[in-house]
């Protein structure tokens, strides 16, 4: 619990991401990658349906174990629906979703003219829903949690790079670096809709939690950085968040889709750029 504490101590100290309530309806993101928060254990007074899920979204909701994942996975998908709703101006339980073959969902092309893109993650009790449309994107939360054996996992999963960086992290910085790189990781290879295809082992970020996050090679290539662009999504207490967009810059907006003790000002939008 020591480490725990000490990470999030550390992310006392640094600028949180600005989190608000949208003033207006969400318009097609054109330019810019919209992220939005949910807090899944506050949706039954928000959310009184998930009726507007799919047969199939239904059946993988009834997969799991827990009632409590089985009712955050069908909540998740309903504000899902919500959401890109607004974007396409359909009602969202006519959206139809195709699968590409590392698994990714998007939504089919006749109801997608624009070519709206999205990425899910949930993590928990909060789920982040990146929304964009010119480029590939991946967004990836995950609890902060002092029971992982993270040098067992850094030795499956990291590249020797970054297990190499993490060896070099003072203890108090360890699981934090640990979790640091691993949301970095798993946003670009969501990002690249390759999943288990693309080997974790095959490319790096950097790992540090204080530094700019950054794809740092793939296969030895380090030019091939430039070309995507990461940020930490800070200011969920106890959760560590990346996003990974496939450009060399993106206009972020972050915003709550039913936390109301966040910043409720207009909507505002921060240009994030290396």
């Amino acid at each position: 619990m020591k480490e725990v504490d000490a990470f999030e101590d550390d992310l006392k100290h640094r600028p949180p991401t600005s989190w608000s309530h949208p003033s207006s309806r969400a318009q097609f993101p054109v330019g810019r990658i919209d992220i939005w928060k949910v807090q899944l254990d506050q949706l039954e007074t928000l959310v009184s349906q998930t009726n507007n899920l799919s047969s199939d979204e239904i059946a993988r909701a009834n997969r799991f174990h827990f009632e409590k994942d089985k009712a955050r996975f069908a909540q998740c998908r309903s504000v899902l629906r919500d959401i890109l709703s607004d974007y396409l101006g359909i009602p969202g339980a006519e959206i139809r979703f195709e699968y590409l073959k590392g698994g990714k969902p998007r939504v089919v092309v006749d109801q997608n003219p624009g070519g709206l893109q999205f990425n899910v993650s949930h993590s928990a009790n909060v789920a982040l829903i990146a929304v964009g449309s010119e480029h590939q994107l991946g967004v990836d939360i995950e609890k902060i949690r002092s029971d992982v054996d993270d040098v067992e996992l850094a030795e499956r999963f990291f590249s020797v790079r970054e297990r190499s960086e993490l060896g070099a992290l003072p203890d108090h910085l360890r699981l934090a670096g640990f979790f640091a790189c691993w949301t970095r990781k798993e946003a670009f290879l969501k990002a690249t809709g390759d999943g288990l295809s693309f080997p974790l082992t095959d490319f790096s970020v950097t790992t540090h939690p204080e530094s700019e996050p950054r794809l740092e090679e793939i296969k030895g290539n380090t030019e091939v950085g430039n070309q995507w662009f990461l940020a930490d999504l800070r200011g969920i207490d106890g959760f560590r968040a990346t996003v990974a967009v496939e450009h060399s810059y993106a206009l972020l907006g972050t915003y709550v889709w039913n936390d109301s003790a966040v910043n409720t000002s207009a909507r505002r939008q921060s240009r994030l750029s290396r």
